[in-house]
């Protein structure tokens, strides 16, 4: 019948421990010190097995076999953890090797002396060679302890808590070692007492990893990754105190940022108070400003302010970038003005062409009057005017199309663009009901266009209308935009084909037009109505283009 052998629970949680650890800290092995962790983990549960094996009514080959499985563990987790602290330190390029060496010597030795069975693993937990082992071990944790320390002192806080979980793995076993039910049983403790330190250290560090980002954002990353950003970056408080800067935005401030630690950013950023303005702490806030250099050119920045929250989506400091967009802005501008020179030609060219096509619509009108009805001359003259008006379509919806994308993109009100697209219309005796709320979607500033096409297609195509309405819904997390009619619908054969490029009746631009002015913002459009029961468009708009003010003027997407 089987007796519970003392110490059996501890050895099986350390092996399943170990074993979620190595797995762990293995996925996330292309990190910085992920590697060295994982062998670490590793030693630990072969550790594990060796002890809990000693546990086990085994005979003694096996006993002898797993008491130097055992000391092959502890020659491997005590030099694995000297170089993991060292990698997350950041201390790797100049002693990580040696250190890991220097931590390998006593524990490799001793695995030697048992392995070629100089010395028994009795006489290596006994007396001066068990004081050379823990003695090496525990040199290992000191150091480790000083390195961390050292770098909890100087870290931003918003690592000190991760940096927290690493130290307190490096206190857990020296912690043990002075405790009273470890020096009441003398120098030489229980295997599970030394296993279940080992293994509160290991889930000390690895809850940094799995809880507070280890792995994934640490703090030697701002030595690799931070200081080699070209753009400014900096580190705030709560209270918009400089916490630190990388090397950039050093640069562009003039300062090291030793110098200005502490300070508010108002007084080495320029124009910050204007950013503050528009910053409530919860969402990013942008400001582009312009400085006149001495030369007399100037220089062009964005500042971006976002905030920095913890696990517990509290505010503990903001994150500011500061952006040259000199050149962008220098290219925007050349752009700006060769466009604005284009346009005059075009305006001009329209201009000249709209005047000779007025002339001749206007003897076109008086041939059309004085030609009998059934002539073949009639045919001609109102082909003639209908082309005429066919060209003064085409002119106007090109400068539509050469004003789309040229304006930033907006924040618009649904009902309000549908509103005031709606006079065509009323003009022809057709009801609008717009059901949109207070949507607001982000798009090109031709958005009222979409409706005003859209309102017109109705008009030519409908048949007998009588009410349009305009509604707004979700679907799958976007913003659904929906004009519908009650007139005769579109065929299903043609749904795709009605925003194509000269397809339709008319000019064939209107619903084109339509579908290019969304698609710059990322908006798509579906006609989905039923034939015979009237046309259905629907606008769909993504999660983070469609936006509801919330209370206090706030925004909710």
């Amino acid at each position: 019948m089987y007796a519970y052998i003392p110490g059996t629970f501890v050895m099986v949680a350390s092996l399943a421990i170990a074993s979620v650890i190595a797995f762990a800290s293995w996925k996330r092995r292309e990190a910085s010190g992920a590697r060295a962790f994982f062998v670490f983990a590793l030693g630990v549960l072969v550790w594990s097995l060796g002890e809990g094996s000693a546990l086990l009514p085994l005979g003694r080959n096996w006993q002898v076999f797993w008491g130097e499985a055992a000391l092959v563990g502890v020659a491997v987790l005590v030099p694995a953890w000297m170089a993991f602290v060292m990698l997350y330190t950041g201390k790797e390029q100049r002693f990580t090797l040696a250190a890991t060496l220097s931590a390998a010597i006593v524990p490799v030795t001793a695995v030697v002396l048992c392995l070629s069975n100089t010395m028994t693993i009795t006489e290596l937990v006994e007396g001066t060679p068990y004081l050379l082992i823990t003695g090496a071990a525990y040199l290992v944790v000191i150091i480790s302890i000083i390195f961390l320390v050292a770098m909890l002192l100087t870290a931003p806080a918003m690592y000190r808590r991760q940096i927290g979980f690493v130290l307190m793995g490096a206190l857990i076993p020296w912690a043990a070692v002075l405790s009273p039910p470890l020096t009441a049983s003398g120098l030489t403790p229980s295997a599970g007492w030394c296993v279940l330190c080992v293994m509160a250290a290991a889930l000390a560090a690895s809850a940094g990893a799995l809880k507070e980002g280890l792995f994934g954002t640490v703090p030697l990353s701002k030595d690799r990754y931070f200081n080699a950003l070209t753009d400014g970056i900096f580190v705030l408080d709560p209270q918009f105190r400089l916490i630190e800067a990388n090397k950039k935005g050093e640069e562009m401030v003039r300062h090291h940022s030793e110098e200005l630690t502490g300070l508010p950013a108002a007084e080495f950023i320029n124009h910050f108070p204007e950013l503050q303005k528009g910053y409530e702490g919860k969402y990013e806030a942008t400001h582009v400003q312009s400085m006149k250099k001495a030369d007399g050119s100037r220089e062009h920045y964005e500042l971006r302010i976002s905030p920095i929250t913890d696990w517990r989506s509290r505010t503990t400091g903001h994150f500011l970038l500061v952006r040259d967009i000199s050149r962008l802005k220098e290219t925007e501008d050349a752009l700006r003005i060769a466009h604005k020179k284009v346009s005059i030609l075009s305006e001009i060219s329209q201009h000249d062409i709209k005047n000779q096509l007025e002339v001749i619509a206007g003897y076109g009108g008086i041939l059309d009057e004085i030609t009998p009805e059934d002539s073949e001359q009639k045919m001609y003259v109102r082909r003639i005017l209908e082309a005429s008006e066919m060209i003064a379509e085409h002119i106007a919806a090109s400068k539509d199309y050469r004003d789309l994308g040229i304006r930033t993109p907006e924040w618009q009100s649904v009902a309000i663009e549908a509103d005031q697209a709606s006079r065509i219309l009323k003009n022809h005796g057709i009801a609008l009901d717009v059901e949109a709320g207070d949507l607001e979607i982000y798009a090109d500033p031709l958005f009222r266009k979409v409706f005003y096409n859209l309102f017109e297609n109705t008009i030519r195509h409908g048949g007998t209308v009588t009410t349009v309405k305009v509604s707004a819904s979700e679907f799958e997390g976007r913003g659904v935009i929906t004009v519908e009619d009650d007139g005769r619908g579109v065929a299903a054969e043609i749904k795709e084909k009605i925003f194509e490029r000269q397809y339709g009746s008319h000019s064939g631009l209107g619903l084109f037009l339509t579908r290019e002015i969304l698609s710059a913002t990322g908006i798509s459009i579906r006609e989905r109505g039923t034939p015979g029961r009237g046309a259905r468009f629907e606008i769909l708009v993504p999660p983070e283009g469609c936006r509801r003010p919330g209370p206090g003027g706030e925004h909710s997407g």
